[in-house]
């Protein structure tokens, strides 16, 4: 059930065995799975149905780190949370990601790949993906073009799915509404946090909205999934019983912020008989939408000093029809747009996104024409590929989420973000560019024009808009904010979902391990909660 607590009468407690702060796809998920399993779930979203100006500016807040982020337009308020927008691209993080490493401080988590692998076959439905199947020799036999041949042992060809990409909103408010066991509340703003009296329980939490109505919500177990910048922003506001903030005993909350490096740069340059058709463009076997990339095996990873990444090739066709230099912010607004209404639906921000069309109207049509043409012209070869990532960041305590002396309406101190890019990412990069270059090169397939430069520039450097690690995962509370069961240590009905409690990034998109840790945490909730 769904009701608004901005309209009505407004209940003077709000209680359920469970409460879950955030309709994002860690707490949809989970509330979903909690219902299933027979638990009452107080389900809390701060924004309404669809957008609303005065709800997003929220999460407005300062950049004092590394620029090409943002701290608010990046995330959505609203029912469905950042699904609202994001782009897809699936894939589970690699064994690797999980594991300890001494070459790389803060490497590591307490948990494995075989430990979540069964969570991630179970989060593919909730994404619309197809077989939970990441390995190319399991698609070898299906897909009827030939991967590079390189050294197995050396480069890998990775495996990542396409999402429609699927808004949480569309796909599951209407479930939401009719499942009796949840009972969601919209413009419900977490503005504090109660614990017992000098104990580590909590007992409840302060809900009001932003035209003045207050109500408290108890429950056995509370989960806060609201993204990984505000979660840590709850936490260190939370300062009313914990005087650094809850689960900040240690120092930790909002450090170790991690992103993704949206880079494209470096160039792949084949013989004109090199066939490299299973890799520029998304490819639909198997009831799947796949694209490929290369990946520095894992051995090679680790003997070498470099962070993990999956490089995809993006064509340069050396003609402008073939060019995707339209796809900005226009193009995107529109593509959004059409892809919303062939489904039969309104797009959320209809009149910003038609704003931003007609800001941007030349590179709309552009991109059009261009694809107009493309369905009239025989298909071109790609001369070179320019290789983009989104590239692994090592675990850095220095890059943080803080609160800033402006508050938002409900008093709450807002966030800078502290994002921090360093030379030896950026050099682990150069150095993965150039080993990738050396086996096309030691297989007699082409040459690389190397684009990262020793020093390197940040500049090349984009936020993934990945906003992870904020409140990390470790077994040592004196390293982590929250347990292996996403638990924060220092309280007993605490938890934390979603990618602030990431220890490392890896290379792969994170709402597929987003949506397998909801899970997972389901599944724990249900038999502790």
């Amino acid at each position: 059930m769904i009701f608004d607590l901005q309209s009505g009468e407004t209940p003077k407690e709000i209680t359920g065995d469970v409460c879950v702060v955030g309709t994002g796809p860690a707490g949809v998920t989970l509330a979903l799975e909690l219902a299933r399993k027979g638990r009452s779930v107080v389900l809390l979203e701060g924004g309404g149905e669809a957008y609303e100006e005065s709800s997003q500016a929220l999460y407005e807040g300062a950049v004092i780190g590394h620029g090409h982020i943002d701290v608010a337009a990046s995330r959505l308020r609203q029912f469905g949370g950042t699904s609202g927008h994001w782009t897809g691209l699936c894939a589970p993080l690699d064994a690797l990601d999980f594991e300890t490493r001494a070459d790389i401080p803060h490497h590591g988590w307490p948990i494995t790949r075989a430990d979540l692998d069964p969570f991630y076959a179970r989060a593919h439905p909730y994404l619309d993906l197809g077989p939970y199947r990441y390995d190319w020799e399991d698609w070898r036999s299906i897909v009827p073009f030939p991967a590079l041949p390189l050294d197995p042992t050396k480069i890998l060809t990775d495996v990542y799915q396409q999402s429609p990409p699927t808004r949480f909103a569309e796909k599951f408010m209407e479930t939401v509404r009719a499942d009796p066991k949840i009972a969601c509340w919209t413009h419900a703003n977490l503005v504090d946090v109660t614990l017992a009296d000098g104990g580590d329980v909590v007992t409840s939490v302060a809900v009001r909205t932003l035209d003045g109505r207050a109500t408290t919500v108890k429950a056995k177990t509370y989960v806060i999934a609201c993204g990984g910048i505000e979660n840590a922003r709850i936490l260190l506001n939370a300062r009313k019983q914990r005087p650094a903030g809850l689960g900040n005993e240690h120092d930790l909350v909002g450090r170790f912020y991690t992103d993704h490096m949206t880079i494209e740069t470096s160039m792949l340059l084949f013989r004109d008989d090199v066939d490299t058709r299973l890799y520029p463009t998304s490819l639909k076997y198997d009831g799947a939408e796949i694209l490929m990339g290369l990946k520095v095996h894992p051995d090679v990873v680790k003997a070498r000093n470099l962070n993990n990444n999956s490089a995809f090739l993006v064509a340069d066709y050396g003609d402008a029809v073939y060019s995707d230099d339209f796809r900005n912010y226009g193009w995107v607004a529109f593509s959004t747009m059409l892809k919303t209404f062939s489904r039969g639906h309104v797009p959320d921000r209809f009149a910003e996104r038609t704003c931003d069309v007609v800001d941007d109207l030349g590179s709309v049509a552009t991109g059009v024409y261009r694809h107009a043409l493309r369905r009239v012209l025989p298909e071109k070869p790609a001369q070179a590929f320019r290789l983009r990532q989104d590239a692994e960041q090592a675990p850095n305590p220095d890059s943080r989420v803080t609160l800033t002396a402006d508050t938002d309406p409900f008093g709450l101190q807002r966030i800078a973000l502290d994002w921090r890019v360093t030379n030896e990412d950026l050099l682990r990069l150069r150095r993965t560019h150039q080993f990738i270059g050396e086996q096309v090169g030691a297989a007699g397939l082409g040459r690389l024009q190397l684009g990262v430069s020793d020093p390197p520039d940040p500049d090349i450097a984009y936020s993934g808009y990945h906003h992870m690690g904020t409140t990390r995962m470790h077994a040592d509370p004196r390293q982590g904010v929250v347990d292996a069961d996403c638990r924060v240590h220092s309280t007993k009905n605490l938890y934390m979902a979603g990618s602030s409690v990431f220890t490392t990034g890896g290379c792969a998109n994170p709402t597929l391990t987003i949506t397998a840790l909801a899970i997972r945490l389901a599944e724990h909730l249900a038999v502790s909660a």
